[in-house]
């Protein structure tokens, strides 16, 4: 079982690459053998060279993450609600998604899950 402390902090990490568009600092939060399903019911996206192309094409957006209040976290997995603002097909938008990390015991992420739909994506506030 993982530290909540442990959890938020990779949390952190990944929002701060996120910003700082930082591919690398992406991939090293994730074991070798990770997953990627975002969103939640798309193909995942399995290892690290599949993990770096998905957010290669995330981050040729540049992209402005917040958090959304606390991270939750128990046991070895935590979830975080954030909003992804960023310029797509022309428009400001917001994505508003809450993601689900599940951690190995070294503290790599293993699989990320990311739960949003239509009703989570509009016009940047």
């Amino acid at each position: 079982m993982l530290a909540y402390e442990t959890m938020q902090a990779a949390v952190q990490r990944y929002v701060t690459a996120l910003n700082a568009g930082d591919l690398d600092a992406i991939v090293a939060l994730y074991a070798e053998d990770a997953t990627v399903e975002d969103p939640v019911g798309s193909a995942p996206h399995s290892g690290h060279a599949a993990i770096r192309a998905f957010y290669a094409r995330s981050l040729a957006m540049k992209l402005d993450v917040t958090l959304e209040g606390p991270v939750r976290a128990v046991a070895n997995e935590a979830a975080f609600a954030f909003c992804v603002r960023l310029h797509w097909q022309g428009r400001d938008m917001a994505i508003r998604p809450i993601d689900v990390f599940r951690f190995d015991a070294a503290g790599k992420v293993v699989s990320m899950r990311a739960i949003f739909g239509p009703q989570n994506m509009g016009a940047a506030d």
